[in-house]
């Protein structure tokens, strides 16, 4: 028995139809080309589209979607896509509203699995539940006055007041705001753990002095993503110009980071480097002179190389001079991390007093490589543990949007990690090994 669905006051087919997700170029606030990303519903037999639906004006704020990067609209765009095709090919119901809570839990068992079969990551899993949840809610906030719906937004979401951590009251209590999970456990991902991607507080300083020796090139962005929150795209995709220092009396004050020209530097069909949000970043205040230092230890790096350091050209190169592309600045920050931080690391551990406990997180380190995202990652760290800011402060480090629950995910997913990098002890000394390679 075929299921149907009204289009246009007509009767057809619920097989015969899927929607879509569609590229429109259009031009932004600053007249520059972007592109947004529409839904519409398509005929799969004659592949004409039927229907504009217009429902990507609920996928985010109209405010966030000028300032998300284009991957990352596109991506959300079709997590919901995939909720609409859902609705349309296995469920009775014609209209969203008229989703209830059962209905979109057997959304959520059914995106665990990809369309090739296998197991979604918990965290993709995860993302694809943000991404719809915000769309259900908007959808919700701007109809619920008139039509009637099945679910309510505060079925999706719930709000967490955090007053203690293990023993410890708080001074202050933490409220977070974070999805539900309707009682739906995650994927099962075959012993896969959750990945490990950060570094403990001192050990930067080691990965920093193995950079200055081994890549002085990558130094520099290793310091812009710890000091900075930058993700590893938007670091190598700033160029001179995007820098400003600003001094009063001598003194540097501010340290801006211009990140609203994303994959400036695309040569042919490869990117550079694309800015996951466009915005002005801070370096923040404590880090200053350490950030300063480090670029002008930088452009004196590339004077002696013959390269230029100022105006529009990228402020990182690879070894054709050419700017770097966020594949190649990964790829280095690896090779780096195995083949000299963990030596570096182990023979300073040995000789302090920290020993045992760097040693289980070496360890931890051999098993598995935390990424190039693990600066960022220190960053919120220290935010969150050593300065003590609030929610709202630490989004704006970051460089999220004020609506992102990337704070919750994260206080609630890398609990037990924030616990160990607030009682690491371990203070890398560089003068040891001074002794050895001097």
């Amino acid at each position: 028995m075929k299921r149907i669905v009204s289009i246009n006051n007509y009767k057809v087919d619920r097989e015969r139809y899927e929607f879509i997700t569609k590229a429109v170029l259009i031009k932004d606030e600053e007249g520059k080309d972007r592109l947004f990303f529409t839904i519409l519903l398509k005929d799969k037999e004659t592949q004409n589209i039927v229907n504009e639906t217009g429902l990507e004006r609920y996928i985010c704020d109209l405010s966030y979607a000028n300032v998300i990067s284009e991957s990352t609209y596109r991506i959300a765009t079709s997590r919901v896509v995939k909720l609409l095709n859902y609705i349309l090919h296995n469920t009775k119901i014609n209209m969203i509203n008229e989703l209830t809570v059962n209905e979109i839990r057997g959304f959520l068992n059914y995106a665990k699995t990809k369309s090739n079969g296998q197991m979604m990551k918990s965290d993709s899993w995860n993302k694809t539940i943000s991404d719809v949840f915000l769309f259900l809610t908007n959808y919700y906030k701007y109809n619920h006055e008139t039509v009637r719906f099945g679910y309510t937004a505060e079925e999706l979401r719930e709000t967490v007041v955090i007053k203690e951590k293990g023993d410890v009251r708080l001074s202050r209590k933490i409220v977070i705001s974070k999805n539900k999970t309707l009682h739906v456990k995650p994927p099962k991902e075959n012993d896969h753990k959750h990945r490990n991607r950060a570094i403990m507080y001192g050990h930067l300083n080691a990965i920093r002095y193995a950079a200055r020796k081994y890549d002085p090139m990558i130094h520099l962005a290793i310091c812009l993503q710890a000091y900075g929150g930058l993700r590893e795209g938007e670091v190598v995709n700033l160029s001179f110009s995007d820098i400003s220092i600003y001094k009063r009396i001598g003194v540097t004050e501010k340290i801006s980071l211009n990140l609203t020209k994303s994959d400036q530097f695309r040569k042919g069909k490869s990117h550079t480097g694309v800015i996951k949000k466009l915005r002005r970043q801070e370096i923040y205040p404590d880090f200053l002179e350490d950030t300063e230092k480090a670029l002008n230890d930088h452009k004196k790096y590339l004077e002696a190389k013959g390269l230029p350091t100022e105006g529009n050209n990228p402020v990182f190169y690879n070894k054709y001079k050419k700017a770097m592309s966020v594949t190649t600045y990964s790829g280095r920050l690896k090779e780096l991390f195995n083949n000299h931080f963990l030596r570096i690391l182990k023979y300073s551990s040995e000789n302090t007093e920290f020993e045992g406990e760097t040693y289980a997180y070496i360890g931890s380190y051999e098993d598995e490589y935390p990424g190039a995202h693990m600066f960022r990652h220190w960053f919120t760290m220290y935010l969150i543990t050593k300065k003590h800011l609030r929610p709202e402060e630490v989004r704006k480090w970051r460089g999220d949007s004020p609506h992102s629950n990337a704070y919750e995910e994260y206080l609630h997913t890398n609990y037990d990690l924030i616990e160990a990098y607030r009682d690491t002890a371990y203070s890398f000394q560089e003068s040891l090994l001074e002794d050895i390679y001097e």
